[in-house]
């Protein structure tokens, strides 16, 4: 019998404005991410909007109002603390109200251009780099 992978989710969010996306970089790794997070026990049924809704609420502060449309892209991660396994999918995202505020999750944020965003020290055991190229292929 084969072993099956187990994976946490993760939605993330790819928020575009002005011809630039949000990226934060991760307090405990010091990787640059998008904002968002895993999956909560108990929203296993709750729609995936109301889940990132919740996770831009933890990170960006409460002002932040974010319409996203049904553009995605997934990737895979592996988590450098305890080498679990995640499962990402991002959405593209657009910022309707409020101006992001930096959580405790992360030690920095930053409005980047896709070249920008390309410099960034993404997780080394991960797809970050490709799914953020195609993210900004789903916006240009």
């Amino acid at each position: 019998m084969r072993a099956i992978q187990r994976f946490e989710v993760s939605l993330k969010a790819f928020i575009v404005r002005d011809g630039r996306a949000l990226f934060v970089r991760e307090a405990d790794s010091g990787y640059w991410e998008l904002p968002g997070g895993r999956i909560d026990i108990g929203e296993e049924w709750d729609p995936h909007a109301a889940i990132l809704a919740r996770e831009i609420l933890e990170e960006l502060g409460p002002g932040v109002t974010v319409r996203f449309g049904v553009e995605a892209v997934s990737w895979t991660r592996q988590r450098p603390s305890d080498g679990a396994f995640l499962f990402l999918l991002a959405r593209v995202g657009h910022i309707e109200a409020g101006e992001p505020v930096l959580s405790d999750e992360h030690t920095e944020m930053a409005w980047l251009t896709r070249e920008e965003a390309a410099l960034l020290s993404y997780p080394s055991a991960s797809g970050y780099r490709d799914a953020v190229a195609a993210l900004w292929r789903l916006v240009t």
